[in-house]
């Protein structure tokens, strides 16, 4: 069935004159590439309805006018109150959301199945906050990469998040809960800092970065999310989060190179992240290796 579409000529993006219409087209366009990677995962919606400019809100439950059509996943919080959450599975569920002029989904960490067990493990890198040099988050992704894959001996996948950073994302075998992955995650970016600390924090505290990177592994909790590979940014120009292979992230590679203008030419001919779910390992040999590495390091 398809999404009923309203007041398809507003403009979303002023200075790029980019409609809700654009943005439908696009999401409509790219969903066969999207849709593998956001199935059956739990979304919050980024919406900005008066545009980019005019601020956006978060919007996690399915409000009571959304179609029954529309696949939805009771979720219990943290507290124990339950939401009801949107599952996209199809290209009129993201034309509908788009239609909502939710510029950019956010996904979880884990599949509706198995909603405690995590099947992705994600590192945010930033860019130091009075540099902006994105040539040392390459450098940063780099060495993570090589710690997950030469020492872990896990599988490490790049994104770009259409904003100032990259995502490295790993995935994993569903079988810890999120507490344990994510205190993986923060040995791991430990590991990092411990090695190279004038390069790296994991201090969120934008005044206490400095010029170091900012690996932030918090995103590996329960109800955390994630921008949605191929997700539009609510910024001028509507760079996108796009998926990288290695060989593209050079020093001179620019961060929002890929916006909603290029990028289904782009997903057409490449998709870096073809096979990452074949590509889940198990956690359990990395647990007992990062014990080691965190003895052996300085």
């Amino acid at each position: 069935m398809k999404a009923k579409l309203t007041n398809t000529g507003k403009i979303l993006f002023p200075e790029s004159k980019i409609t809700k219409g654009d943005l439908i087209e696009y999401y409509q366009k790219i969903a066969p590439y999207m849709i593998p990677k956001i199935k059956n995962r739990p979304i919050s919606m980024l919406r900005y309805p008066n545009g980019i400019h005019k601020g956006g809100f978060f919007q996690k439950n399915i409000s009571d006018f959304f179609p029954t059509r529309i696949q939805r996943k009771r979720i219990v919080k943290k507290g124990g109150e339950s939401i009801s959450m949107i599952i996209c599975n199809d290209s009129s569920t993201l034309a509908y959301l788009a239609n909502l002029a939710c510029i950019t989904p956010h996904i979880w960490l884990s599949r509706i199945d198995k909603i405690r067990y995590p099947d992705r493990m994600i590192f945010d890198l930033d860019p130091p906050p009075l540099t902006g040099l994105f040539s040392k988050v390459v450098d940063a992704a780099k060495t993570l990469r090589k710690l997950l894959e030469k020492e872990l001996r896990l599988t490490a996948f790049v994104m770009t998040t259409g904003s100032k950073g990259l995502h490295v994302v790993v995935p994993i075998k569903r079988e810890l809960k999120f507490s344990k992955v994510r205190a993986f995650a923060r040995s791991v970016a430990e590991v990092m800092v411990q090695r190279e600390p004038s390069k790296y924090t994991t201090n969120p505290r934008l005044g206490k970065r400095g010029e170091r990177i900012f690996i932030d592994y918090l995103r590996n909790g329960y109800a955390q999310t994630g921008v949605a590979p191929y997700a539009v940014r609510p910024l001028e120009g509507a760079p996108v989060a796009a998926p990288i292979s290695w060989e593209e992230l050079t020093p001179s590679f620019t961060v929002q190179k890929y916006t909603l203008k290029n990028m289904l030419k782009r997903a057409k001919r490449k998709d870096p992240w073809r096979g990452i779910d074949r590509s889940a390992r198990s956690l359990m040999a990395p647990l007992r290796q990062m014990h080691a590495i965190k003895t052996k390091s300085p």
